[in-house]
């Protein structure tokens, strides 16, 4: 029994050039013009010393992609398809004794829609969407010398219902010869190594089918991650002619009541999203050591889960997650398919062989068939596929289509034991979502979210290493991204971060940026998760995403794989007990009707009462009684406290206290922490917001208003106000009176008399240009000193603090310019993905006139945000600054 390792030096001949290569590796990272495809002719030379006809000789390629023949001393002795499986082919009749020769023909994906290896036709899933459709022989290639025989294929299954670990086996040729000649001298050894360490062995009779009983079943959990080693030896006569080595593992998992349950257990899951990126292999393939370092960070932060989207990792990621205790959501690698003639065939193919790959480790939950399909791909496939993996595993949980089918018009008549949604709001829509997506009235089960939660943060890209990475070049020969996002209409433009930046003026802004965004990230996340967990019927999540990519710097780890936030901050929304501040329920009578009471949960008006409902998802395992206690801080001041009894059992979802917390009066503002902690004799669970108080404002100083719009409702109860009704009566205005308006009217600044100011409110397109574009997602808020947002109390960027006059457009700086030449931003956006900047909050001037213009919204009313002006303090206490701003300029 031999195994030759023939990775290393190979040649490869492509594109009338031949160079030396180490397999395994991409072939693009040799190549200076990745913009070809193929046919690529690798070549190696290995020496055998002599050759036995009683031997089999067995090639076998743990990974080609995609399309291959492989040709051994002249002889083509077969091909193979796709990127995912390894597969063998068998070489008895083609090795010779001395010099070997062996070619490897490849085809890699390419870009044409009529080739037959059109990348979004060869189930490559997202791999080419944050780093690129790879080619060539990227992973092993060995040759198997066995006497006698060989097993050519083993997969085990591990059943805890048979207590058994059952095999499906195949065998070479020779056996089969062997066997008809006596098949009484073929025998197979299997040696089960338990997780005391303790062995069993058992001898069994050469068949297809195995079964290789365990006495002593211990279920793997993540509490309990009992890992077995199973050993199997095939014999002929006494004599050893192969060996395979497997791990895995038992588990029960079934779905009863709405509730994932493992060994019986609710399982919640608090998972990462995985795309298997690492720019500088460009393959799916970290070291053991990476994976390693990725998984016990995973679990320093909380979480208990990884979700490989659209791809398979090494199979020493599955064995790890075996060992620590992590569960894996595998999807398979079937995302905007392309149909052609090519697409079904390859599906139903190549799937079986996809799940030989993983489907034994007891780490493996839940599998997804694909992801964000439209009726590209038909129920009936779906439901094929469906059935194909519960044949494999009864007990395997399924998702049809990652993202739902309702939400990507995709087949909505296939089976999925869970609803899966992937949400990425902006943050006050995300209440309304969950509502409308927990229904009672649709079937009960697990709702999980298969993947959401990206937050970007800001990556610098000059004078850092990433200055010289392929995913930065411009060139599309070299940087195939670029191509990639060509069918979107799109471009990867992180190449030209530096050039944009320039463009608009602002390189010399983007120090500190990284850590502004950072801190935003947590915000965002924070509110997200403990939204999320508030809802019963949510039973787990996977945050986009696990590391940094080309594409987006959502990552929990940085390009380095380090965390980007603090263990202790992430675990206290990403644990076992989360504890979230949900809003006080209300109804205001409004135009003859009863509509709900929005509050903002971050700002109020000093003097009122901080009102909520504290929520905890109880996840721990273990009942909880004790005590809640709930603190309002000014730094380390304590200004109030309340304390109750409370019990909540294990696995519930409720509502902790509610709370009434009355904040002091105030003659400026002031940034509280309210906190919450849930504790008892063995336990203690907190967290923490920040909390915005503001002076109630009451001025006697007139403004007129010409609000168009009705964004102004209510101002009367904080500023004396004159309404004007259409631009006959601006004649009343005066040289030092102050206009707030929601028109943009060119002949509105026109007739103003000279020496009256100006605050704009932009609702929409108008004559001062706009852009939508998300505020809390793939961007970074900036506030700049100005007498106007230094009187906020604000940190730096746009935080919580400005959850309730958020909005979903802003002013293009190079717009801007152009229409009111220079001016001064007061609040700032710089997009994270795309580097264009925009402004939410402006000052300028023009015809003579001092103008404030902003984008915020003031009147909120988006999702969850206050219902109206006078109901969102923030925008009362941000008006009053900028007349008082305006004021003070006129009076200079």
């Amino acid at each position: 029994m031999q195994t030759i390792d023939l990775n290393g030096a190979w040649s490869v001949e492509y594109d009338s050039q031949t160079q030396e290569i180490q397999i395994p590796c991409a072939v693009e990272t040799i190549m200076e013009n990745k913009d070809f495809y193929g046919p690529f002719l690798f070549c190696k030379i290995f020496t055998l010393d002599k050759i036995s006809r009683k031997n089999t000789y067995s090639l076998v390629f743990e990974g080609v992609s995609y399309y291959c023949e492989v040709i051994l001393n002249g002889q083509k002795i077969g091909e193979h398809e796709g990127v995912w499986d390894s597969f063998t082919i068998e070489a008895d009749q083609a090795v010779q004794p001395g010099e070997n020769r062996l070619e490897v023909r490849v085809m890699k994906p390419d870009f044409d829609k009529n080739s037959p290896y059109f990348f979004r036709s060869v189930l490559f899933g997202f791999i080419p969407d944050i780093m690129l459709p790879f080619g060539g022989i990227w992973k092993g290639v060995s040759l198997k010398v066995r006497e006698y025989g060989a097993i050519q294929k083993l997969t085990p299954m591990f059943r805890m219902e048979n207590r058994a670990i059952e095999l499906e086996a195949n065998f070479s040729k020779g056996l089969h010869e062997g066997a008809a000649a006596g098949a009484d001298q073929w025998s197979v050894e299997a040696v089960v190594e338990n997780p005391d360490h303790s062995r069993s062995t058992v001898r069994l009779s050469c068949r297809n089918k195995l079964s290789i009983p365990v006495a002593d079943v211990k279920p793997w959990s993540p509490e309990q991650p009992n890992v077995y080693r199973c050993t199997v030896t095939l014999y002929y006569n006494g004599t050893v002619c192969d060996t395979r080595v497997f791990t895995g593992g038992f588990r029960n998992i079934r779905i009863e009541d709405g509730e994932i349950l493992l060994n019986g257990n609710p399982f919640y899951m608090r998972g990462a999203l995985h795309w298997g990126c690492y720019p500088d292999r460009m393959l799916p393939v970290p070291t053991y050591e990476e994976v390693k370092k990725e998984l016990l960070g995973l679990k320093e932060l909380g979480f208990n889960t990884v979700k490989h989207c659209l791809y398979f990792p090494p199979d020493y990621y599955y064995e790890l997650c075996d060992e620590l205790g992590i569960v894996t959501w595998q999807e398979l690698p079937l995302w905007l398919p392309f149909e052609n003639e090519f697409l079904t065939g390859r599906i139903y193919r190549q799937y079986p062989k996809m799940l030989d790959y993983f489907m034994q480790y007891p780490t493996v939950t839940i599998v997804s068939l694909g992801c964000e399909l439209d009726a590209t791909v038909p129920d009936t496939a779906l439901n094929d596929l469906y059935r194909m993996v519960k044949e494999r595993e009864a007990q395997m949980i399924l998702c049809d289509n990652s993202g739902s089918a309702e939400c990507f018009d995709g087949a909505c008549g296939a089976k999925s034991d869970i609803y899966d949604y992937h949400f990425y709001p902006e943050l006050p829509g995300f209440n309304a979502l969950l509502h409308e997506f927990t229904a009672g009235y649709r079937e009960k089960k697990p709702w999980l979210f298969g993947e959401y939660n990206d937050a970007d943060t800001f990556r610098p890209v000059v004078k850092t290493k990433y200055a010289d990475a392929w995913w930065t070049n411009p060139d599309e020969r070299k940087n195939l991204l670029r191509k990639v996002h060509k069918g979107f209409g799109s471009d990867q433009p992180v190449y030209r971060q530096k050039e944009i930046l320039e463009s608009y003026g602002v390189w010399e802004e983007i120090g500190g940026l990284e850590e502004l965004s950072r801190r935003q990230m947590l915000d965002t996340r924070k509110y997200l998760l403990e939204m999320t967990r508030s809802f019963p019927e949510i039973k787990g999540y996977n945050i986009t995403t696990i590391r940094d990519v080309p594409l987006t710097t959502s990552g929990i780890f940085d390009d380095e794989g380090n965390p980007k936030c603090e263990a202790g901050l992430m675990k206290r929304i990403n644990g076992d007990v989360v504890i979230s501040l949900q809003k006080e329920l209300g109804r205001v009578w409004k135009n003859g009707g009863d509509r709900f009471k929005n509050t903002d949960p971050f700002n109020y008006f000093a003097g009122s009462s901080v009102k909520g409902r504290l929520v905890i998802s109880n996840r721990s395992g273990q009942k909880l009684e004790g005590f809640v206690r709930v603190r309002l801080r000014n730094g380390d001041e304590l200004i109030q406290e309340q304390e109750e009894c409370c019990r909540v059992n294990r696995g519930e979802t409720v509502q902790l206290s509610q709370i009434s917390v009355r904040l002091p009066d105030l003659l400026s503002p002031m940034l509280y922490t309210l906190e919450a902690e849930v504790s008892g004799e063995d336990f203690c669970y907190s967290n923490s917001w920040e909390v915005w108080s503001y002076p109630r404002v009451q001025s006697n100083r007139a403004i007129y208003l010409l609000d168009d719009s009705g964004s102004f409702n209510g101002i009367e109860s904080f500023f004396t106000v004159e309404r004007i009704k259409d631009l006959h009566s601006i004649h009343k205005l005066s040289a030092g009176d102050i206009l707030l308006t929601t028109r943009q009217d060119e002949k509105l600044t026109e007739r103003l008399p000279d020496g009256v100011r100006m605050i704009v409110c932009v609702k929409g397109e108008g004559s001062i240009p706009v852009q939508y574009v998300p505020f809390y997602r793939e961007g970074v808020k900036r506030i700049f000193s100005h007498p106007v947002t230094d009187r906020l109390k604000h940190k730096g960027y746009a935080a919580l603090q400005f959850f309730g006059i958020s909005t979903d457009h802003a002013f293009d700086k190079k717009e801007m310019e152009r229409y009111a030449g220079a001016y001064k931003s007061l609040i700032r956006r710089y997009d994270a993905r795309n580097y264009t900047v925009q402004d939410y909050l402006v000052e300028y001037q023009k015809n003579n006139r001092r103008i404030l213009a902003t984008t915020l919204q003031l009147d909120g009313g988006q999702g969850s945000q206050p219902a109206d002006f006078a109901s969102n303090p923030l925008a009362v206490w941000l008006l009053h600054c900028m007349l008082e701003y305006l004021r003070e300029r006129v009076s200079k």
